[in-house]
């Protein structure tokens, strides 16, 4: 079952109204309670200004001893919309006039609600305030009603009169007791309760719509930002970047957020450089594996044919030396036919060809130990060019040197290494029949163990099923080649503690590049 997913902007939402809500209520119940107090203050101040004018008007009626026209007038007030109850107790307690005709002539107790204020507290009523004398009643019909109750006070003109009823010694004649309706009361408290929860209904909406575009402009966007960024980092885009629009939190947090991110790259970076150095070094030593491999199957072939050759060549180069001491004899006997002259001479050639693949054999098969010396790798290169620029062979053939400076000197047998040289060079010149440039360059490698030197030519190049056979003794695309000189060349050069390498392309041209330890 999916999660159910609810905003931040619902949530902030719904916070900021409960907050706002309790809070309003708790206005509304103090504002309630303050606005009562209001209108009770000031329905008790009416109360007083109305026990004042019957106050007044009693005082009069009394000096004129003409109660009828009082009770009219008290009557007539007691018909008010807002006034539910008057009457006037005497001294002892006796109801000697209300509107309500059936409660006249009753008595009231010391305990009743109209006389406790006075009767149960060490203050005298009289000297009461008008709160003090104010009481919540509820009426006959059940509504709620403001009581208040006023002494009338036995004054000089009351007790001098000539008319007088009462000593000089009373200090209440009586008592005006009113009651004023607060329907009236509960109507605007009903109505000010209505208007301030539909004010605060309106203030919720009003304060929910800005903290809604609030929250999304300042939180929302920033957060969606993050949040963008996160799937496109988790995807692998580590130069994703997340704008920084403020200085708040949340500036705060993206400036952070992108210093991640761009570690996260550096790291990323470093380590894939990791791995391609080490693919790198991985393949650059699987291929000196290989090479060192194909080198020492190489040498274990050399050496077997080189054993195998040798007995060969001492086996043949005996008959071969008494045809050729044979054949000599019988050309120079003048009794030989001058028509089978040029048979003797050919026999006498090819016996010396074969006397010549013998010497090659016997070389091939002898490991003499290099006489290492030091010598600059130029010195051997400049007599094999001078002598290859005299040969007629090389006269179509165009040489160029382009030699290191600076270079150290080497450790090897000099006559090998120039037989070497030889061979590579004859090797260029038999690939250039028809003229072409032949260019000899020297350097120093990467590690600076060796000192490389090059034979390039322009010829017809090697193909590529042939290159890794051209080390190999006997093989040979000349048709009268031996097909020993690079396989003696091969192993002078591992004698005196090198390598050779070969590269070529068909139709552009063959690269020998002899690399040689440096002295020390």
């Amino acid at each position: 079952m999916p999660k159910i997913r609810i905003s931040l902007i619902a949530k902030l939402t719904c916070a900021t109204s409960m907050i706002l809500l309790v809070f309003m209520g708790l206005l509304d119940t103090v504002n309630l309670k303050n606005f009562r107090k209001v209108m009770i203050d000031y329905a008790v101040s009416n109360a007083e200004e109305v026990a004042n004018i019957i106050s007044q008007s009693a005082f009069d009626s009394m000096m004129k001893n003409d109660k009828a026209s009082l009770y009219t007038m008290i009557g007539r007030i007691a018909q008010s919309d807002n006034i539910e109850h008057i009457r006037l107790i005497d001294k002892m307690g006796r109801v000697v006039f209300s509107n309500i005709s059936g409660e006249i002539g009753s008595v009231i107790g010391k305990h009743a609600d109209e006389c406790i204020i006075c009767h149960n507290s060490a203050t005298p009523g009289a000297a009461a305030s008008s709160l003090n004398r104010s009481r919540i009643v509820t009426t006959r019909t059940g509504r709620e009603a403001l009581g208040f109750t006023k002494a009338i006070h036995n004054q000089p003109a009351c007790f001098t009169a000539s008319c007088h009823f009462h000593g000089k010694d009373d200090t209440v004649l009586g008592l005006l007791d009113i009651s004023i309706s607060l329907e009236m009361l509960r109507k605007k408290s009903h109505e000010y309760r209505l208007q301030f929860i539909m004010l605060t209904c309106l203030l919720l909406l009003m304060i929910g719509v800005l903290v809604t575009i609030l929250t999304r402009y300042f939180v929302d966007v920033p957060v969606q930002r993050l949040v963008r960024h996160s799937v496109l980092v988790a995807s692998g885009d580590l130069e994703s970047r997340v704008p920084v629009t403020s200085r708040d939190e949340l500036g705060e947090l993206s400036e952070a957020v992108n210093d991640m991110t761009e570690s996260l790259g550096r790291a990323d970076r470093e380590l894939k450089g990791w791995a391609d150095s080490l693919e790198q070094k991985v393949e650059l030593r699987s291929r000196e594996i290989m090479q060192m491999t194909e080198q020492l199957r190489r040498s274990e072939k050399l050496a077997s044919i080189g054993t195998l050759a040798a007995g060969v060549a001492h086996e043949i180069n005996n008959p071969l030396t008494g045809i050729l001491l044979y054949a000599s004899i019988l050309k120079s006997d003048p009794r030989l036919d001058p028509e089978i002259l040029p048979d003797v001479e050919r026999v006498i050639s090819e016996t010396g060809r074969c006397a010549g693949i013998v010497k090659n054999l016997l070389e091939f098969s002898r490991e003499s130990l290099p006489e290492k010396v030091n010598i600059s790798i130029e010195v051997i290169l400049d007599e094999i060019v001078t002598f290859f620029h005299k040969q007629p062979d090389f006269a179509d053939i165009i040489i160029t040197k382009d030699f290191a400076t600076d270079l150290p000197q080497i450790s090897v047998d000099t006559n090998q290494i120039r037989q070497v040289f030889m061979n590579l060079v004859i090797n260029a010149g038999h690939a250039m029949p028809h003229g072409g440039v032949l260019e000899i360059f020297t350097r120093q490698s990467a590690d600076g163990k060796y000192v490389c030197a090059g034979v390039k030519d322009s010829g017809h190049g090697i193909p590529e099923e042939n290159m890794a056979r051209i080390f190999d003794p006997f093989f040979t695309t000349k048709a009268k080649g031996t097909g020993l000189g690079l396989s003696i060349s091969f192993g002078i050069i591992e004698n005196n503690g090198g390598r050779i390498e070969a590269q070529s392309r068909v139709g552009e041209g063959t690269t020998f590049v002899v690399m040689l330890p440096v002295s020390g």
